[in-house]
């Protein structure tokens, strides 16, 4: 059986959660960006994963990237975009 944790995206971006680990959404929650993934929380093999957060208009290197939402901060002033970086296969 699976389950949604939420988990808050600290200024680092590192997020260790369970192998696997499917992210479902990405919004502000009492002005914090957060994520909610889709876990098996049998899972006992964890991994750390790696999440950026962009401005409106800052500029996005072209880093292997996956993007995963945006989130809304200060009533809307600050646009926040989350996107995870990815390892690339060879």
């Amino acid at each position: 059986m699976k389950v949604i944790y939420k988990y808050p995206v600290p200024d680092n971006g590192v997020i260790t959660m369970p192998v696997g680990a499917e992210v479902l959404q990405v919004r502000e929650q009492v002005e914090n960006v957060c994520l909610w993934a889709l876990v098996d929380p049998d899972e006992r093999q964890m991994e750390t994963r790696r999440f950026i957060l962009f401005g409106t208009g800052h500029p996005i290197p072209s880093a292997p990237m996956k993007y995963h939402g945006t989130a809304h901060l200060k009533g809307g002033m600050l646009v926040m975009h989350v996107f995870e970086l990815v390892k690339e296969t060879s």
